[in-house]
């Protein structure tokens, strides 16, 4: 429940616009491919998971594997990208639920501090402080309770789609190919080095976006210390997320292209998965299941990010007191630096969420290159606690190889330049400090840290 959760959000009911746009009518495969390679990496994850069973997930990995001095630069690194994240998700919730609730106010668009979407802001941050403040029972319920509601409304969307498809004999999937709807972009490296324009670049650019959907299961081991038997559950886990994940997105953006591709790329509402569909009560469903989502990816994330900066402290690489925990089990330091950062960056930046997930997405690209290599040196050392771990060539050597493959080229793919320039023009100096202070000052803090209190 909590992979589904962690990886189910907002992406599904949110970048199908984008997709078809870039993929035209292999809009389906672009998600194929992205839930391919989220499946690999899931392997890689819960593979690593088998060796180690500390939080920190990509940090405890790599710092099994490699020692500290990679490990904190990769576990800080996630820890304060991880608190943006979360930002990120807050805000596209609060965003869509003043667009659905007050649709005739443009609220959602205000990027003013003082504004009802900065105090909406600021009140559903307190809720999910509320529901962390009693413990992993109360999350556990509000993980389940939010992950069966968006998996109703997709499964709705799905079933209802697809008897109005047979019923009416609805078959709009050709409009995805019209000119109006299947704008291809031109592919360039880093965003800078222009290559061409075809259908090749537009699926591999479609499968970028499509990506950000799968994104989140490289989070689900963050807590693992606070899970039963994580070295034997989460291994099971994490792929089957992806696998259930994988096949609802497939049949969802089917569904949707048969109602109404044209419909969907044309759609200025917040959920575009919803656009197709002409029956109101039916939309509504989906609509509210795409906000139950966006609340349930955010209770996840309010759990997991928290666990990064303990995992940081567990270890001395950042001060002990992170570490303390409520009576009921809860890191509320470690939380309270993850809400503030998840409120400080999205205020900060006026909302600007293409600029938090660029951060998000280099981050991640780091986990994606180094976890891989970490689980291939976990696999080879086979003494102490990992020499009673049964060992397998595909996972622990070819699986890893291949993901290090996908993700430099999935790298080398993304478009650098929203992080570095303003929409019209222009550095962004606010940015480039950003990039700077999360992947380089703050590091450098945490290995001073580390190495004065450990004398080494």
């Amino acid at each position: 429940m909590l992979g589904i959760n962690a990886v189910i959000g907002a992406g599904i009911f949110l970048t199908p616009g984008a997709v078809i746009r870039l993929a035209g009518p292999l809009a389906p495969l672009a998600y194929v491919l992205a839930g391919l390679f989220a499946g690999i990496m899931a392997l890689v994850f819960a593979t690593a998971a088998r060796y180690v069973r500390t939080n920190g997930a990509s940090y405890a990995y790599t710092t099994a594997a490699f020692g500290q001095r990679i490990g904190i630069y990769v576990g800080v690194t996630h820890a304060i990208v991880a608190s943006i994240a979360w930002g990120v998700l807050a805000s596209l919730f609060v965003s869509t639920l003043l667009k659905v609730v007050f649709p005739q106010r443009h609220w959602y668009q205000d990027s003013n501090l003082f504004s009802v979407k900065t105090l909406t802001f600021l009140l559903f941050i307190a809720v999910l402080l509320v529901i962390n403040l009693f413990g992993n029972r109360v999350i556990k319920w509000a993980n389940g309770i939010s992950t069966a509601g968006k998996i109703f409304a997709l499964t709705v969307f799905i079933a209802g789609g697809m008897w109005v498809i047979a019923t009416q004999h609805v078959d709009n999937y050709d409009t995805a190919s019209s000119p109006g709807v299947y704008q291809p972009a031109p592919y360039a490296l880093f965003g800078f080095i222009e290559i061409g324009q075809n259908t090749l670049t537009g699926v591999v650019l479609a499968t970028m976006a499509a990506l950000y959907a799968f994104t989140g299961f490289e989070s689900i081991a963050n807590a693992a210390e606070e899970m039963d038997e994580p070295d034997r559950n989460l291994p099971r886990a994490i792929p089957l997320s992806i696998l259930a994940v994988g096949t609802v997105y497939v049949l969802a953006v089917t569904v949707a292209m048969l109602l109404g591709s044209d419909k969907i790329v044309a759609s200025t509402g917040t959920v575009k998965l919803a656009a197709a569909i002409g029956n109101d009560a039916f939309r509504s469903i989906v609509i509210v299941g795409a906000l139950v989502s966006m609340f349930g990816i955010n209770v996840a994330a309010s759990f997991g990010a928290p666990r990064l900066w303990t995992a940081l402290s567990d270890t001395h690489t950042l001060p002990a007191r992170l570490s303390r925990k409520n009576r009921f089990g809860v890191p509320m330091i470690a939380f309270a630096i993850t809400a503030a950062l998840a409120l400080a960056f999205p205020l900060a930046l006026r909302f600007d969420n293409e600029t938090l997930t660029g951060l998000a997405v280099i981050a991640r690209f780091i986990q994606f290159i180094i976890v891989p290599f970490a689980l291939i040196a976990l696999a080879r050392d086979k003494t102490g606690a990992h020499a009673a771990v049964r060992r397998n060539a595909f996972t622990d050597r070819v699986l890893p190889v291949a993901a290090v493959v996908i993700s430099v080229a999935l790298a080398v793919s993304f478009d650098y330049r929203t992080l570095v320039l303003r929409p019209h023009g222009g550095p962004n100096y606010f940015s480039i400090v950003l990039i700077v202070v999360t992947f380089v000052v703050v590091p450098a803090i945490a290995y001073v840290h580390y190495y004065r209190t450990t004398d080494r």
